[in-house]
């Protein structure tokens, strides 16, 4: 066929047509997948990324899609040091913020680790009293306890009973009996050669998490079955936080393939399932905070969210049970009772959601979220338009929008945990986000006009679940609570942050610690460090 003016032309606007749909591949295919974005909100926030030196490797043939990551104050110089879980056949690291950038420690040698173990969740509290912050690390092989020796760390197994189809994905801390030690609960997860699906809600099937009794030297009983915590389902996390104060650490699970739990602490040792406005979901990270101002602490959950339809998502599920993808904010409205608020706060429909924290990071007197995003089992996914993270800003006049574009502090890798810390000592919350086999990054808040306060309570076993109280000379209060563990595999700063807006000046911090003692600190000085012992 001979070729023609017009068949050549035809030529053009085929290849042209070739071209133009492989470059808008990443993002049709986002589209059609990952659904729409929200549009941004306006906020002053600002963050400027400084360099790390770590990058995370991951093998999804031998590992679950997880890495530890915690804020601990190792040399007791106040400022946060970050540890980094490494991946299969990876060290861990521990990185120090110096000079405007994170580096690897020589410290970091300390954390002794099989050539073949994952490191997945992290947890910093001074367990042994001798004033410096120890560390477990939750790897496949079992539950670490690094001690701190003046900087460098001892490491040991702990032992505890780890049924044998199980491996600790995290770890969190509570004292749930007022008796001055750390208790632990293990979140464990279904070793992958025993993976029989990922949408199994109705069977009895995964890990069986740990409820461990601190028998006072950092030895542990397993009182699980005895606590009314004995459960065969995969689970992510959990955070002890007071949640009826009562001056008892509540506990909160995330179930994935199930649903959020909250049990209360009975102060016997035993533990209560409390019904909750749920249904069946994917619940993977927890964030805690009083985003209302109302002196209870609120629980939010990530999820699927919009990523995947619900035929690859219901499993197991009847036609009479009811998925919910959406994120889930339990608003406490005291007495065990929740509300979720999701819907009405504009914080349900999101992308498939991993680990948030809540912060103030404008320091405006409200509660933000900043979440890490991204599903990693497509084929293909690198050809994805990824989503970015959200940071979830509050508004005054209610309700939440995503500003993490505008700020400056979207990360378009596959994020699974964030940390939080206050590195440059300004005042201002400040993120470390760690991604599956990428670059570890680091954000400082570039901050504003806005005051604050930070309130430093030891990084112990007696501080936790101290309830803390902030009002201000024209009577408001703001409240906050001393927990560890939140996130996905994490642990935050021991600081506490309160936003002031534009307060200028304060009445009184009231301390509230679980063994009864209250300690009141008149006049505290706006835009400063209150060391609260």
């Amino acid at each position: 066929m001979p070729i023609t003016r017009k068949r050549v032309s035809y030529l053009i606007i085929c290849l042209a047509v070739v071209v133009v749909a492989i470059a808008l591949a990443p993002k049709l295919i986002g589209l059609i997948v990952q659904g729409r974005t929200q549009p941004q909100g306006e906020t002053n926030l600002r963050f400027t990324e400084v360099e790390t030196d770590f990058s995370h490797r991951f093998d999804a043939d031998e590992a679950l899609p997880f890495m530890a990551l915690a804020a601990l104050d190792v040399d007791g110089d106040g400022i946060d040091e970050v540890f980094v879980g490494g991946g299969f056949g990876q060290p861990d690291a521990l990185l120090r913020y110096a000079n405007g950038e994170f580096v690897t420690t020589s410290e970091a040698g300390s954390f002794y680790k099989a050539s073949g173990e994952v490191s997945y969740g992290a947890g910093s509290l001074d367990l042994d009293g001798d004033g410096d912050v120890d560390l477990i690390v939750a790897r496949d092989t079992g539950l670490y306890l690094f001690e701190n020796r003046d900087g460098s760390f001892a490491g040991s197994i702990i032992d505890f009973p780890l049924d044998p189809q199980s491996m600790p994905l995290s770890v969190s801390f509570g004292d749930i009996n007022k008796d001055g030690f750390a208790d632990l609960f293990v979140s464990n997860y279904i070793r992958p050669e025993f993976v029989e699906g990922e949408t199994i809600f109705n069977q009895e099937y995964g890990g069986i998490s740990n409820l461990l009794l601190n028998n006072g030297d950092n030895t542990f009983a397993d009182i699980t079955r005895s606590s009314g915590l004995y459960v065969q389902h995969n689970t992510f996390t959990a955070a002890f936080v007071d949640l009826d104060n009562d001056g008892w650490s509540d506990l909160i699970v995330a179930h994935d393939t199930g649903m959020p739990r909250v049990y209360r602490n009975n102060g016997d040792l035993t533990f209560t399932d409390v019904e909750l406005p749920v249904t069946f979901s994917y619940p993977m990270g927890i964030a805690v905070s009083d985003y209302n101002n109302d002196g209870l602490m609120d629980i939010y959950f990530s999820n699927v969210g919009k990523t995947l339809p619900d035929f690859l998502l219901r499993g197991d599920l009847r036609k009479d049970q009811t998925l919910n993808k959406d994120y889930i904010l339990l608003q406490n409205n005291g007495d065990f009772r929740f509300t979720d608020a999701a819907a009405d706060l504009n914080a349900d429909n999101y992308g498939f959601g991993w680990g948030l924290v809540s912060f103030d990071f404008n320091n405006d007197t409200l509660a933000d979220y900043l979440i890490t995003q991204n599903y990693i089992r497509f084929p293909k996914v690198e050809l994805l338009e990824l989503y970015p993270g959200n940071l979830l800003q509050q508004y005054p006049e209610g309700g939440f929008k995503p500003v993490e574009k505008v700020a400056g502090i979207e990360n378009k890798l596959f994020g699974v945990t964030t940390i939080v810390s206050d590195f440059n000592e300004d005042g201002w919350p400040d993120a470390v986000i760690g991604n599956l086999n990428g670059d570890l990054r680091a954000f400082l808040n570039d901050g504003g006009d806005n005051n604050w306060l930070k309130v430093r309570l030891p990084d112990a076993p007696s501080s936790i679940g101290a309830r803390v109280r902030l009002t201000t000379s024209d009577g408001a209060t703001y409240f906050n609570q001393f927990y560890t563990s939140e996130g996905l595999g994490s642990d935050q700063t021991s600081d506490l942050f309160f936003g002031l807006g534009s307060s200028e000046s304060l009445a009184e911090l009231e301390v509230a610690y679980q063994n009864g003692d209250t300690l009141r600190i008149p006049n505290p000085a706006i835009n400063s460090l209150i060391h609260a012992r």
